[in-house]
């Protein structure tokens, strides 16, 4: 019956034979078959070329893994900025989170619509992408950081909206016209998305300083030709007979929107969002500059690290 050799002896072979040795005097070594050991090389060789195949592939495998975790914290970072003044947040007309809904309604879902655009969805594979970068970075400061940017961002958000549903009160309150986003009802009337648009946006910017709320008010003109209040070429009211009156009353409401509370906490809480966001930006970026993420997901174990 024939010697049967192990496979370290025709790793051993191999070797002998990558060196130079022939397949013949490594036989006579072995006392064996020439063609047993050229079997024996040509099976070793083939396990080698495994090896190497499987070690290229695990070495592809971890860097498209760590690319991905990567790109999704630069997805991250991409969310992680403040909103511009003028940001409005409530629609003017009656469509979705309009300032014509109910306000508890809209104030209940705020609080969990598009607060962390990164973190919303569900069920997709930046949501898998997520899950394994906190498996990764399990209990690092990070997600704490991130949840207070989250936290700054949603308060941010609510103050805009109460502070867009208090100018349109004051309006109604102060003119006596009722606010509205059409003209099929009979005048007197304001436009939601020219007179309250115009006058929340200059109350944000009157509470951030902005210079662009020089001299705005003489461009509102009462047009007693055509029965209604403009700024520039908009239409800011539908007042036949009462064109003056209401332009006096506009522009006496908005001295009240600038002393309103609403307003200091939106400057607040944007400072603090300001913060909180370059916090965050920080955090991702000290993971981006490791060039890798540290730690260990499902993913990793599978893959055997």
């Amino acid at each position: 019956m024939p010697k049967k050799f192990s496979i370290i002896d025709k790793r051993k072979w191999l070797n002998k034979y990558e060196r130079g040795k022939s397949e013949v005097s490594i036989a006579s070594d072995s006392k064996c078959d020439a063609r047993t050991v050229k079997k024996g090389i040509e099976e070793a060789r083939r396990e080698q070329d495994a090896h190497i195949a499987r070690t290229e592939l695990l070495k592809h495998a971890l860097f498209t893994h760590q690319e991905s975790l990567l790109d999704k914290l630069k997805e991250i970072i991409s969310t992680l900025t403040v909103p511009p003044i003028d940001w409005v947040v409530l629609s003017w007309h009656r469509n979705g989170y309009s300032i014509f809904s109910e306000a508890d309604i809209t104030m209940a879902r705020a609080q969990s619509h598009e607060v962390y655009k990164a973190t919303e969805r569900t069920g997709d594979q930046a949501d898998v992408l997520q899950d394994l970068l906190k498996q990764h970075l399990r209990n690092d400061k990070l997600w704490k950081i991130l949840a207070q940017r989250e936290k700054a961002y949603a308060s941010h958000r609510l103050e805009r909206m109460a502070l867009q549903r208090k100018v349109v009160g004051l309006l109604q309150e102060e003119t006596g016209y009722k606010v509205v986003d059409r003209n099929d009802v009979l005048p007197p009337f304001l436009y939601s998305y020219t007179a309250g648009r115009l006058f929340f946006i200059m109350t944000l910017r009157q509470a951030f300083s902005d210079s662009r709320t020089d001299d705005w008010q003489g461009s509102i003109v009462a047009d007693t030709a055509a029965g209604n209040v403009r700024h520039q070429n908009e239409i800011l009211a539908e007042v036949p007979g009462e064109e003056k009156e209401c332009r006096r009353k506009l522009l006496g409401a908005f001295e009240k929107m600038r002393r309103l509370p609403e307003v200091t906490a939106v400057a607040d809480t944007f400072r603090r969002l300001e913060e909180a966001t370059l916090r965050a930006r920080q955090a991702v970026d000290e993971v981006l500059l490791l060039g890798l993420i540290p730690g260990q997901c499902k993913v990793c174990r599978r893959l055997g690290m």
